[in-house]
């Protein structure tokens, strides 16, 4: 009997972590300049550090999206698919918004679907 308990508990806790499919706005950014991004500005750290920049080399191991209210997500594995899809068709790399349809599992943002603002 405790088994089973230990066994609800436990999926009571996976269902609280992650959150239910949400829509985000925000806007594209490599996950590596991510952080000093929401600490300094993107203008800043973009006219700082070339290697931040998305436009001349937009195909990035890692994506990440900057909220409007300066919350920073993690895009799994479909999320940096759908961004170099986005990224590909727009002129102005460094500043693709999105709005991205996914789960919250903590900083990463599971993507079901993105589309250009």
């Amino acid at each position: 009997m405790a088994r089973v308990a230990k066994l609800a508990l436990f999926g009571l806790m996976v269902a609280a972590t992650a959150a239910p499919a949400a829509d985000v706005q925000g806007v594209i950014v490599d996950w590596n300049c991510a952080k000093p991004m929401l600490q300094d500005g993107r203008a800043k750290v973009l006219r700082n550090n070339a290697n931040c920049s998305l436009g001349a080399n937009y195909s990035r191991a890692a994506y990440g999206l900057i909220t409007v209210d300066k919350k920073l997500y993690k895009l799994d594995d479909a999320g940096r698919a759908w961004a170099l899809k986005l990224l590909k068709d727009t002129p102005d790399k460094n500043n693709l918004k999105v709005v991205v349809t996914g789960d919250i599992d903590g900083e990463t943002l599971h993507v079901k679907n993105m589309s250009e603002l």
